[in-house]
This record gives structure tokens, C-alpha cells and sequence, in this order.
């Protein structure tokens, strides 16, 4: 089998266009909260720009990043050449440039700024706040709020402290379904992938309420608790076992606090109470998702992580503060 050099050229920028176009994904922007980002982008900075740890990771990344590319090059126009010359030393070459591939990737993780830099962050942004990356919520824990089900679950990112008394939990989660399509192949679609978060109350709720984004067909309508404010509802449905107790927690002040947050963010709230437990999640999509380029990109990423942990907590706090002032 014979292939002409320009169609190995072809080839090569194809899947050099490929490659480029995966790494450059983004997830959808949101607006945050400029002034919290700034303050946290500044001291990220401090704390990056002199820290040797990360300099040599990231001259590290840098380079590993380099020899990564010069091998994907050299695969590409190996296995080509397989094709062209039926050569058994092109496709030897080819394949020792795969199992190169995937060692570089193996060496390029680092962990410099989640070990030293994210950890310090967080808990100046708040005291007694504990950062894992590597750690998640537990599956059972993100099952008993009940959200949906999954058939593939993932978290990291974790961070465990405190929030007007009461215990916090929060992380990355990531859900998938399993699907078969019309040739029998199975593959994944994400369902959810944000922010979850879970609160133990000091103060029984003694029943369960939920608040999620189109609801209709997951709860009874029998439980639909219709609320005055119209502009809460075209976000939001929320459904209860006791109407009267969600109608005196979802003050106007809970509910016009969630327009806002939606309204000045862009992220969608759901919000589940039963009895002592608080579940919360939001449509952040990826959290802490940074890889390294320089000080200020890096901060400016760690700022904007921040940025999100604070409106979790601000509708956190808000709900809690409601509730405890609510009456037996």
C-alpha cells in the first residue's frame, strides 16, 4: 500500500489540528464575582511568583509539553510511512513513540499547585477550611440527595470545613449515563458536572423540600409548592412535603438572593433539605482545572475557583441563616 508524501503532510496536520482543538476546550464562561477573584488572584500570585516548587514543575510541564509534540509529530508520520514503505521498522517506531506518548503524560502531571499553592488559598479564604485534590464526596453521599442516577460517577477536588456551625462538605462531581446507539456501541454522556455540596444542619427541617430546575417530571405534582414571585419560577420548581414550611423558609429574601445569583452569574442553583441534611449543587462545570503557563494565568485561574466557592457559600450561608430562624 503506497501514500503519497502530501497526504502524510495531510494527515499529520489533521491530527495535529485534532490535538490542538481538544486541548484548547473550555468550559462555558460565567461571570463571577470580580472583586473576590481579584483579592484571591493577587495573593495567588505572591505566593506563585517566588515559589521554587512550582517554577521547576513548571519549566518541567513546559518542556515535557515540547518532547510530547515532537513525538505525536514523529508517530504520525512513522505510521504513516508503515503504510507507505510496508516497512515492520516504521510501525516498531510508531508504536514506541505511542508508549512514549502516554509515559510524557504520565510525567507531566504534577500536583505543585493543588500540594502548595491551592490549600494555602483556600483557607485564607475562609479559616478551618481543608483542600484535597485528589479526594471527592463518596458516591452514596451524592446518591442520598437523590438528584438523578448515574451509571459512572467521578470527584475530586474536595473541601471539608465549617459554615455557620455547620459541618460543610463540598467537591467536583461528574455523572454519566451509559447509552447504546442504533449499531449496539455503548458510550457515556455526562449528566451532571458542577459543584455538590453537603451540609449537615444543626436544626431538623423534619421533612424534605427540594428546589431544582425543571422538576415536572421527577417529582409528583401532588408536592408542587407555587410561589408568589414569578421570576423565581421561571428558574426554579420546588416541591415539598410540608408546602407550609417551605413557603415560610423561601422568604422573599431566599428567593430574590437565587435570581440574583442566577441573573449575576449565569449558574444554576439546586437545593435539596431532608430533615438534617442540606444538599446543594451548582452548574459550575469543571472546578480547578488548571494546568501550568505563568504566574499570572495561574493565579488569575486559582482567583476565579474562588470567585464560585464564594457564591456556593454565600446561598449556603443565606439558607442556613433562614432556617434557623424558622419556627418549630
Amino acid at each position: 500500500m503506497h501514500i503519497s508524501l502530501p497526504l502524510i503532510f495531510i494527515v499529520i496536520f489533521v491530527c495535529l489540528a485534532v490535538r490542538s482543538s481538544f486541548k484548547g476546550i473550555k468550559t462555558k464562561k460565567m461571570v463571577i464575582n470580580e472583586e473576590v477573584s481579584k483579592e484571591f488572584e493577587e495573593k495567588a500570585y505572591e505566593l506563585l511568583k517566588h515559589n521554587p516548587s512550582v517554577s521547576v514543575a513548571r519549566f518541567k510541564y513546559k518542556l515535557l509539553g515540547k518532547i510530547e509534540l515532537a513525538l505525536f509529530i514523529a508517530m504520525i508520520l512513522f505510521f504513516a510511512l508503515c503504510f507507505k514503505e510496508s516497512s515492520k521498522l516504521y510501525m516498531y517506531l510508531s508504536i514506541i513513540s505511542l508508549l512514549s506518548l502516554i509515559v510524557i503524560a504520565i510525567l507531566r502531571k504534577s500536583n505543585a499547585l493543588f500540594k502548595e499553592i491551592i490549600p494555602k488559598i483556600i483557607s485564607s479564604y475562609k479559616e478551618g477550611l481543608t483542600y484535597i485534590h485528589d479526594k471527592g464526596i463518596p458516591s452514596n453521599e451524592y446518591a442520598a440527595a437523590k438528584f438523578e442516577r448515574w451509571d459512572r460517577y467521578r470527584s475530586e477536588d474536595l473541601i471539608t470545613g465549617q459554615i455557620n456551625g455547620c459541618n460543610f462538605t463540598m467537591s467536583e462531581v461528574h455523572t454519566e449515563a451509559r447509552n447504546t446507539d442504533s449499531d449496539g456501541n455503548t458510550y457515556y454522556a455526562t449528566i451532571f458536572r458542577g459543584t455538590f455540596a453537603v451540609i449537615d444542619l444543626n436544626k431538623d427541617f423534619a421533612s424534605w423540600m427540594n428546589i431544582v430546575n425543571e422538576g415536572i417530571k421527577l417529582f409528583s405534582r401532588d408536592n408542587y409548592v407555587a410561589l408568589e414571585n414569578t421570576e423565581f419560577e421561571k428558574i426554579y420548581d420546588v416541591f415539598a412535603e410540608d408546602k407550609i414550611k417551605a413557603l415560610r423558609l423561601l422568604t422573599p429574601d431566599v428567593t430574590t438572593k437565587m435570581i440574583d445569583l442566577y441573573d449575576e452569574t449565569g449558574l444554576k442553583c439546586e437545593i435539596k433539605i431532608s430533615n438534617k441534611k442540606m444538599y446543594i449543587r451548582l452548574y459550575t462545570s469543571g472546578l480547578f482545572e488548571l494546568g501550568f503557563s505563568n504566574p499570572e494565568k495561574e493565579a488569575k485561574g486559582i482567583g476565579r475557583c474562588i470567585a464560585v466557592i464564594d457564591n456556593v457559600f454565600k446561598v449556603t450561608e443565606n439558607f442556613i441563616s433562614e432556617l434557623e430562624r424558622l419556627d418549630d
